[in-house]
C-alpha cells in the first residue's frame, strides 16, 4: 500500500538502512545514554536521547515530560534532545528507536505503512470523531489514547519491533483547506489543484471535484505563492508552522479526515532496563506529555489560527456548503465500509476492531459532552484531565 506518496524502499535499500542504523547506534553509544542494564544513580544519571523531526519550537510538551521524570527520579534520569531531524528523520524514526540510535521519539505511523500495517489500516478511521470545537478535539485525543493503550494489535505491533508505546495522540481531528480564492461549494471546488497528504485525502478531494497534487509540505508555500496549486490541506499546525496564511487568505472548514497516527514511543529494551519505580515515573509523566501536547497542538494552535490569523494575517474563515460536505462524507463512509476487505491478513475479526474503535470514540464524546468545559474561548479542562488520568493512565499502568 502506498502511504503519503512514499514509495516503499527496496529490500536492498532497507538492508542498507538497517546497516546504517546499526552503525549510528554504535557510534552514538557513548553520546549520552547509559548502556542498557548499567547501573545509574543521581551521581551517574541515565541520559535518554529524544529524537523528533519537528522544530524545537514545539518542544514544550516533551520538556514538561522530561522535567517531571527528572524530578520524580531525583535526577537518576535525564534527557538529551535532538530536534529538526538532527538525529532521526521521518524515514528512519522507528528503526532508529528500535536500534538504539535514540531512546524515545514521536512519529507518525502512516509514514511506515508496510512496517506498521495495523496502524496504517486504522488511519482510515480518521474521520469518525466529532468536528465540533472543542468537543471533537477532546474526544478524539482521549479515545485514540484509550484505543491504543487497550489494543492488543497496536501493542503487539510495536513490541514485536522492539518498541514500547507510551501514548497515542489524535490532535488533528480533521483537515480543512486553505486557498488563494474562496471555495465553499462543489462548483467552487471543481478543478482546484490541492496539495494533498496521501491516498486517503486524494480520494476525498477527488470526490469533491478537486485535483490532488503531490507537493511536499515544505514546497507548499511556494506552490500557493506561484499559483502552481490553488489550495492546500490545512490544519492549525500546518498553516501556522509553514506560514501558509501569508500567501493564502481563505480558510474553508470542511470535514476532511484527520490523522490518528501520532505515537510517542520508547526503545523496549531501555524501558525494560529501568528500575520499576522509574518506569512508573516515565509512565506518569507520559500523561503530562500527552496533555501538554493536546493543549499546545490541539487547542493552542487553533486559538492562534483564529486570533493571530484574523487580526494579523487577514484570514477569512468560510464554511463548506452542504453539497461539498456531503461529497466528502459520502466518500468517507465508503472507505469505512470497505475497511474489512483491506484489513491485515493476520486480523481475524476486522469488523469487531472497527466497532471497538467507533464505540471508544462515542464513549468519549458522551463523557466530554457531559462535562462542564466552560466556553470555547475559556475552556476549563479540570474535569477532563482527572477523567483521562484515572480511566487511562492509572488503569493501564504497566
Amino acid at each position: 500500500m502506498t502511504t503519503h506518496g512514499k514509495k516503499r524502499p527496496s529490500r536492498r535499500m532497507r538492508t542498507v538502512a538497517g546497516v546504517a542504523i546499526a552503525l549510528m547506534a554504535g557510534t552514538l553509544a557513548g553520546c549520552g545514554a547509559t548502556p542498557l542494564g548499567a547501573a545509574y544513580s543521581e551521581d551517574n544519571p541515565l541520559v535518554l536521547r529524544y529524537a523528533d523531526y519537528t522544530s524545537a519550537t514545539s518542544g514544550g510538551p516533551f520538556q514538561a515530560f522530561a522535567d517531571q521524570v527528572t524530578e520524580e527520579t531525583d535526577g537518576r534520569i535525564d534527557f538529551k534532545q535532538y530536534w529538526g531531524g538532527s538525529l532521526l528523520g521521518t524515514a528512519d524514526m522507528p528503526a532508529g528507536i528500535r536500534g538504539g540510535v535514540a531512546d524515545l521519539g514521536m512519529f507518525t505511523a502512516t509514514y511506515y505503512g508496510s512496517e506498521f500495517p495495523f496502524t496504517e489500516w486504522i488511519s482510515s478511521l480518521g474521520s469518525v470523531s466529532s468536528t465540533d470545537y472543542p468537543d471533537g478535539i477532546l474526544q478524539a485525543n482521549a479515545a485514540q489514547a484509550d484505543f491504543a493503550m487497550n489494543s492488543e494489535q497496536v501493542n503487539e505491533q510495536f513490541e514485536d519491533r522492539g518498541i514500547k508505546l507510551l501514548f497515542s495522540s489524535h490532535s488533528i481531528t480533521k483537515y480543512d483547506i486553505i486557498c488563494t480564492s474562496p471555495v465553499t461549494s462543489l462548483a467552487d471546488a471543481k478543478g482546484k489543484r490541492v496539495r494533498s497528504g496521501g491516498a486517503l485525502w486524494d480520494r476525498e478531494l477527488a470526490a469533491a471535484g478537486m485535483i490532488p497534487v503531490n507537493v511536499s509540505i515544505t514546497e507548499t508555500y511556494e506552490g500557493l505563492q506561484r499559483g502552481v496549486i490553488d489550495c492546500a490541506l490545512a490544519s492549525p499546525k500546518t498553516v501556522t508552522a509553514y506560514s501558509l496564511w501569508d500567501v493564502a487568505k481563505h480558510y474553508t472548514e470542511i470535514p476532511l479526515s484527520g490523522i490518528n497516527a501520532q505515537y510517542a514511543i520508547m526503545n523496549l529494551d531501555q524501558w525494560n532496563a529501568l528500575e520499576p519505580e522509574d518506569r512508573d515515573a516515565v509512565w506518569d509523566a507520559g500523561y503530562t506529555w500527552w496533555l501538554e501536547y493536546l493543549k499546545y497542538e490541539g487547542l493552542g494552535l487553533e486559538e492562534k489560527l483564529r486570533t493571530e490569523g484574523v487580526e494579523d494575517k487577514g484570514l477569512t474563515f468560510l464554511e463548506g456548503e452542504d453539497d461539498l460536505v456531503d461529497a466528502i462524507e459520502d466518500q468517507q463512509s465508503k472507505v469505512v465500509d470497505q475497511m474489512p476487505a483491506s484489513a491485515p491478513e493476520s486480523l481475524e475479526d476486522p469488523e469487531a476492531v472497527i466497532d471497538d474503535y467507533v464505540t471508544t470514540m462515542d464513549t468519549w464524546l458522551e463523557r466530554v459532552q457531559d462535562m462542564d468545559l466552560g466556553t470555547p474561548e475559556d475552556i476549563d479542562l479540570s474535569e477532563y484531565e482527572e477523567t483521562v488520568k484515572s480511566k487511562l493512565w492509572d488503569r493501564n499502568r504497566p
